[in-house]
């Protein structure tokens, strides 16, 4: 039974901009209806609509480089893609945005947080609220949140 579970849902995914699907967004078309808007190696952009409510925002999906300036790109695509509508940036952004989302390891330098911070300010996004652990990645002695959900203000 557990085969067929998944069996009528779609699924969209930045393979074509990445070389390996680094992003894979799975949902069922019987409740959602997405569009596809954008990918490119770090990000998946769709348009979500609820078929039940109507509801309807952007969301993107990130799965962000391991170094600084690799995820530059990242920061550019999204502050060129930003939508004007309620808009939703969630997963794993392989960044922190202050001292707060590191426990042990070296003090944080601006120079780590100063691309993510500059990029949240200037697209208005900030932490969805949340419930549950603060930090989301730890190497057993370093605990850094990393993944996030963002949203906009709209």
């Amino acid at each position: 039974m557990h085969r067929f579970r998944l069996k009528r849902w779609k699924f969209v995914s930045n393979v074509e901009a990445a070389g390996t699907a680094r992003i894979v967004v799975l949902w069922n078309p019987s409740t959602v209806h997405i569009d596809l808007l954008d990918f490119a190696p770090q990000s998946v952009h769709i348009y979500i609509q609820c078929l039940s409510t109507h509801h309807a925002f952007a969301a993107s999906f990130v799965y962000g480089y391991n170094t600084i300036i690799g995820r530059r790109t990242l920061w550019d695509s999204l502050k060129s893609w930003a939508p004007t509508s309620p808009w939703l940036v969630l997963r794993d952004f392989n960044s922190i945005l202050s001292q707060d989302d590191k426990h042990n390891g070296d003090p944080v330098s601006s120079y780590e947080v100063s691309d993510f911070r500059a990029c949240c300010a200037e697209l208005g996004l900030s932490d969805l609220n949340y419930t549950g652990c603060h930090y989301t990645w730890s190497n057993g002695n370093v605990w850094t949140k990393i993944d996030r959900v963002l949203v906009n203000p709209l």
